[in-house]
């Protein structure tokens, strides 16, 4: 019988597609990603399809993920999940890199209620578009301002329209009906118009809606139940159509007020089994499957229909539950990511049992080899004791077919020997190989007692005494007892190494088990609001800066209080430093020049590969946002008036640390004084040559005991590229 487990892998699940119901609270929810950059592109290929990887970044969310199924599984959502990415790009992928890169979304859209989802990107003149079609066997298609398709993921040609390279993109041919136009007369005219024609009038009521909105069977079954009619009717009447239309209007009214959940199927713990017994076991790892995502609550998912949704023998131990979320697009998340990040494990499992099974074949074979080894030794040993049994009969035997030699041909002796079968001596010659100088006897040795008789037919070489033959047997006998040693002492390693795999392998299945039932997202740390900022901590001193102009404005109009001191250089463009100062008293000379290190290893001056830069200091009261009469002032930017206090020619000088703050530790930039004096672990750097996603990895790599991601790291970096100080240059000794 089945385990759980298995019966769970068996389960059907409901969606292998989103369906335009899905992707259009999707697209809702992904109107969060307006205005992140593209970062880089992903294409990862499995066995049932391949996922479009879309790295984006904005300042309030950091780094997000969207993922797009294409193939048997079709979807788009953002991802907490690690997948393997590949070494070498796709070209496909390598074309998105190269057209979009830095370039902002704009707009998210879903086309006509259908599933197809347009994101724009764009960069002053520049625009593009990218169409993801979540139909069929799904395609992704990069389009110019023209509309012409630049590259489709994969070309093909329709009777209507190409996907193609240059050739205008077209839409597929569009449905009369929108669920945003049925609170108009002229929607439920035409709908009760489709109804009466003739391809409807023996169709069930179910699969009209589906095919006049594009809905999937759940959503349409779903409309039948709110209507409170049979699912099955077909050519309905006049009232019914207007019974049908409201549960339409009302079905989709539910899209307005989403509850997102999953419903999961799993295996129950032994523990609650056995409370049904009142017995106490201990609690075992559990199985469980997710076998359907929905964005609204449906009638069929309600808690009494749950249990029906399998039937299985052993249903007692199975139970099915929903799981709600917040976010439509996590569950989709959850759904989706079960089928490729289980199919990878299903990879480990198969890898795990070839390499048991070669382990297995190896000793097996060493068995058969040791067995037939031991087979020829005990054959030739037991071969040379026949002769020596008949030692006398033999010698007579070699020397009457040598005499017999010198006279006659081997036929004659052929036939005399043939002749005389009754012979005690040539009778126990049964054949002769002339061309080996061979004869093949039949020998007896009666031993008596427990050793009984032995018996069997040897060959004997004429050109050798009986003794010599005897002799060659044994050797031979002892040659592969020596053989069988050598495969012993083989075998015995062999076995030993099987046994460390099947060991090794066991706890490698366990791990996996438990990876399969507990799948872990990327741990996302939940930010500060200063880590959305550059910052750090001198002095005792929390100091943010700006990252760009919409952070510049954040800092001046959200952050800045009355007592705070403001660092800015003479560079256009330049971030705003901040020391967050809660007394009333200036910081210090010397933490106000520590700052302005900072500020300045953060503006422009690094990019340019400067040793130092003029930077200057002022109080909140001396910002403002009101530009002169007939100037303009550009977002990010301010009007500084009133005194200026400069630091001339702060030098450059920072590095990159894991410091203790606020209860974590956390990955930042200071200045070398700062990170001697307050920094845990830390590299020191300097504008150089090194880009900054090599420079990234190599510092992931000097903090890989502190479970960082690239972008803990790639957003506190200055600007442009850097390296590493030269031993040489070091001003202080790395603390470890």
């Amino acid at each position: 019988m089945q385990n759980n487990s298995d019966l769970l892998n068996h389960l059907k699940t409901e969606k292998k597609e989103m369906t335009n119901i899905d992707i259009s609270v999707a697209v809702k929810e992904l109107q969060s990603l307006i205005n992140a950059k593209f970062d880089k592109a992903f294409l990862v290929n499995n066995q049932d399809g391949r996922e479009l990887i879309l790295k984006v970044h904005n300042t309030e969310m950091g780094t997000q993920e969207i993922i797009i199924g294409i193939g048997k599984y079709k979807y788009i959502t953002k991802t907490e999940y690690d997948r393997q990415k590949p070494k070498n790009p796709h070209s496909f992928v390598m074309l998105l890199r190269k057209n979009l890169r830095n370039i902002k979304i704009t707009k998210i859209e879903q086309h006509n209620f259908d599933r197809i989802v347009k994101i724009t990107f764009e960069w002053n003149e520049l625009k593009y578009m990218l169409i993801i079609e979540l139909f069929k066997d799904g395609n992704v298609i990069l389009l110019d301002s023209d509309n012409k398709i630049i590259m489709p993921l994969r070309t093909e040609r329709f009777s209507d329209r190409k996907l193609i390279p240059k050739e205008e993109y077209r839409f597929p041919t569009q449905r009369d009906l929108e669920p945003a136009n049925l609170e108009y007369e002229v929607t439920k005219k035409i709908f009760k118009e489709e109804l009466k024609k003739e391809e409807f009038i023996d169709l069930e009521i179910v699969r009209i809606i589906s095919r006049l909105f594009g809905l999937a069977g759940v959503y349409a079954e779903e409309i039948c139940k709110i209507a409170n009619m049979d699912k099955n009717l077909k050519n309905p009447n006049e009232e019914q159509s207007e019974q049908l239309y409201s549960g339409i209007k009302e079905f989709f009214k539910l899209l307005t007020t989403t509850k997102p959940y999953t419903i999961i199927a799993e295996e129950k713990t032994k523990e609650e089994q056995n409370n049904q017994n009142n017995q106490k076991e201990e609690q075992q790892s559990i199985a469980k499957k997710i076998i359907d995502v929905s964005p609204i609550e449906l009638i069929r998912y309600e808690e009494s229909n749950l249990p029906n949704l399998i039937k299985l023998k052993v249903e007692n131990n199975i139970k099915v539950y929903k799981k709600y979320y917040t976010s439509y697009l996590t569950a989709l998340d959850e759904y989706f990511s079960q089928f490729i990040l289980q199919k990878d494990i299903k990879k480990e499992e198969t890898k795990l049992d070839k390499l048991i099974k070669k382990q297995e074949r190896i000793v097996n074979s060493q068995i058969e080899t040791k067995a037939k080894y031991e087979k020829q030794s005990a054959k030739n040993h037991e071969k040379g004791d026949l002769i020596y049994a008949n030692f006398t009969e033999i010698d007579e035997i070699i020397n009457t077919i040598r005499s017999a030699r010198e006279k006659m041909e081997w036929k004659q002796i052929k036939k005399i020997i043939s002749e005389n079968k009754d012979n005690p001596i040539l009778g126990k010659v049964e054949s002769i190989n002339e061309k080996n100088a061979e004869l093949n006897l039949k020998l007896i040795a009666e031993y008596g007692g427990d050793l009984g008789t032995l018996k069997g037919n040897v060959a004997i070489d004429i050109r050798k005494s009986a003794f010599e033959n005897a002799d060659d047997y044994y050797t031979k006998a002892k040659k592969f007892k020596n053989k069988v040693a050598g495969v012993i002492t083989a075998l015995e390693i062999s076995q030993k190494k099987l046994a460390k795999v099947k060991q090794q392998t066991e706890l490698d299945a366990e791990l996996l088990k438990q990876k399969q039932q507990n799948i872990k997202k990327k741990e996302r740390r939940v930010l500060k609001w200063y880590e959305k900022l550059k910052w750090t901590i001198i002095d005792n001193y929390l100091v943010i800066a700006g990252k760009d102009a919409t952070t510049n404005e954040i800092i001046v109009k959200k952050y800045l209080e009355k007592n705070d001191i403001v660092f800015h250089t003479l560079m256009e463009g330049a971030p705003f430093t901040v020391i967050k100062n809660t007394s009333e008293e200036t910081p210090s000379e010397e933490t106000l020049l520590e700052v302005a290190k900072f500020a300045v290893s953060h503006s422009k001056a690094w990019k340019l590969g400067l040793g130092s830069a003029d930077v200057y200091w002022v109080t909140p009261e001396q910002i403002s946002k009101t530009a002169e009469s007939g100037e303009f002032l550009k977002k990010g930017a301010f009007v500084i008036r009133g005194k200026r206090n400069f630091i001339r020619s702060a030098p450059l000088d920072l590095g990159v640390g894991i410091l203790e703050y606020d209860g974590e530790k956390r990955v930042t930039t200071a200045p070398s004084k700062t990170i001697e004096n307050s920094f845990e672990k830390y590299e020191l750097i300097k504008p150089g040559k090194l880009k900054k996603s090599n420079l990234v990895k190599q510092l992931l790599n000097e903090f890989k005991d502190y479970e960082l991601i690239d972008e803990d790291i790639f957003s506190i970096l200055p600007p442009g590229e850097s390296e590493y100080l030269n031993s040489k240059d070091r001003r202080l000794p790395r603390r470890k």
